[in-house]
């Protein structure tokens, strides 16, 4: 269990106000962070790293405070067992895909690095250094380097944000696997709703540094769907399906009528037609 009850001063939009947010999260549990740029949720990250410092507050994870201002208990980054994945990757350019991750494992738990590569599909490119990755697959590298700790808590802000269609939708597998294999409580921060439909068990929108909504996904009412227009379409013959690219995910389906498409037409993510 992750308690948080943090305040902190902050230049919002519309001014100086507080960003004020008391949460718990369940352990194993994935929570989308949402709501409009400037709403104060990558600083919500870093205070729960202790990267930043609030003006009052504490965090408690499984009993153990990493945060208690009354107490003037606050633990520094490396002493809170947190993975936390940047929009930039921050790999080491010098060092390869296994050095990166095993920079990152603690003694005596280097074999948990082989494993994690496994995990992340990236066997391939053991050896290679970072300049020689795709976005997606550093991004990879990345959440294998946070995960390399077991944390207990992960934090991921925007990691999809720079990766094409594809490798968005390559990266949300691998993570949506990884976390159903060893459950680590996640925070994940997106502007994208591709992301959280495939992703989250929670979803807390944040606006001016306040909590507006926080349901769980089976809480959701039906939206309406998202209309996108077509990147591209092409047709796997080995697989025999249509395949449709939006900007935001990748299609796949039987349907002949998916035939008569063509670039530039619009499609239903979630509808109908889909």
């Amino acid at each position: 269990m992750i308690d948080i009850d943090v305040i902190m001063p902050r230049l919002f939009t519309e001014g100086t106000r507080d960003l004020q947010v008391s949460l718990t999260l369940q352990p194993g549990t994935l929570t989308a962070l949402i709501g409009p740029s400037g709403s104060g949720k990558t600083t919500f990250l870093r205070l729960l790293a202790g990267l930043e410092n609030p003006q009052s507050g504490r965090i408690s994870v499984d009993g153990e405070p990493w945060l208690d201002t009354d107490k003037r208990i606050n633990r520094p980054p490396q002493k809170r067992s947190i993975g936390f994945v940047f929009q930039d990757t921050a790999l080491f350019p010098n060092m390869t895909v296994l050095e990166n991750i095993q920079f990152a494992a603690p003694k005596g738990q280097r074999d948990f690095g082989q494993e994690l590569i496994r995990a992340t599909g990236l066997e391939a490119f053991t050896h290679a250094k970072p300049a020689a990755l795709s976005g997606g697959q550093r991004q990879r590298v990345a959440l294998a380097r946070a995960l390399v700790r077991q944390p207990k808590l992960l934090l991921l802000d925007e990691p999809f944000a720079a990766l094409d269609a594809d490798s968005s939708q390559q990266l949300r597998q691998v993570l949506l696997e990884l976390h159903k294999r060893w459950g680590t409580t996640t925070l994940l921060v997106s502007h994208h709703d591709a992301d959280v439909e495939a992703l989250a068990d929670r979803v807390v929108q944040l606006v001016q540094g306040r909590v507006q909504t926080d349901r769980l996904r089976s809480e959701h009412p039906p939206v309406s769907p998202v209309i996108e227009p077509i990147l591209a379409i092409t047709f796997d013959e080995q697989r025999q399906v249509w395949v449709i690219k939006t900007a935001t995910t990748q299609l796949r389906s039987t349907n002949p009528v998916w035939g008569k498409w063509k670039v530039g037409d619009m499609i239903e993510i979630g509808g109908r037609n889909v």
